[in-house]
């Protein structure tokens, strides 16, 4: 992987991985346990600032900020992308310098390996995890949500797809599951706005059977073009728009696999 690829890899740790805590906060009791009395915004971000993200706690839940913090805020600094994505992928035993505002927040910075390996257990679960069917249906809905968010920083960052990006119609394509969660881009001028939940009134749509159909999507055990001709997943709207969003979630793929 070379040094622009890093760096992509490292907004989608930042911009898409790392966001998806609010959703873990919020359904994980280990979690809740751990932030519980946190009252605090702490930052990571690459030295010089770009990108960063600031997650805040509070009463027991997890908000997101990605226009970065202001005043004495805890932070952790990676000194270049090839860094934070070892730490992201626990492919090193050295940690992020934390600031002197974040070394006031030792005890709960001891915590925040306990706190950021529930995002692996959920994103990467075990067999014996899947077997629940309720935590089935949060993995799949956690995934949708980073496949939503990759795509924008895959979208706006990745060289390689940029021509791709920049012919793509304005619009708004929405990724539901059947009977289950949604998630929606907003494209405009090259530019991606990634939200959960369904869009109020997409340009195109990307409908998927069912949960298992979704799972095996996003993990590249089917194939999508069979899937498509016998009716699992279902194009609608504006055509283009949301073919031009595939290779984008192929090069996704490329990215967060081992």
């Amino acid at each position: 992987m070379n040094r622009d690829q890093s760096m992509v890899l490292a907004r989608l740790h930042l911009g898409a991985i790392l966001p998806l805590l609010e959703d873990v906060a919020e359904y994980d009791p280990v979690v809740q346990e751990a932030i519980s009395g946190w009252n605090f915004a702490l930052q990571f971000r690459l030295a010089g600032g770009d990108p960063s993200t600031t997650l805040v706690f509070k009463d027991g839940r997890v908000t997101v900020q990605r226009d970065g913090s202001k005043g004495f805020t805890p932070a952790l600094t990676f000194k270049d992308a090839e860094f934070l994505n070892e730490v992201f992928q626990g492919r090193t035993q050295k940690s992020p310098r934390p600031n002197l505002a974040g070394i006031f927040k030792a005890r709960q910075l001891m915590q925040l390996d306990k706190v950021l390996g529930r995002l692996e257990h959920y994103l990467k679960p075990q067999p014996e995890t899947l077997a629940d069917p309720e935590t089935f249906a949060f993995c799949v809905r956690l995934t949708l949500y980073a496949v939503a968010f990759g795509i924008k920083e895959v979208g706006e960052h990745d060289p390689e797809v940029r021509p791709i990006v920049l012919e793509l119609p304005d619009g708004t394509v929405e990724m539901r599951i059947v009977n289950g969660p949604a998630a929606h881009l907003v494209v405009k001028g090259g530019r991606f706005e990634a939200q959960r939940g369904p869009a109020e009134k997409p340009n195109a749509i990307l409908e998927i059977a069912d949960l298992q159909t979704a799972w095996d999507t996003f993990q590249g055990n089917i194939d999508t073009f069979g899937a498509v001709g016998s009716g699992r997943i279902r194009l609608r709207g504006l055509i283009p728009l949301v073919e031009g969003i595939n290779p984008l979630m192929d090069r996704l793929a490329y990215y967060l696999s081992d």
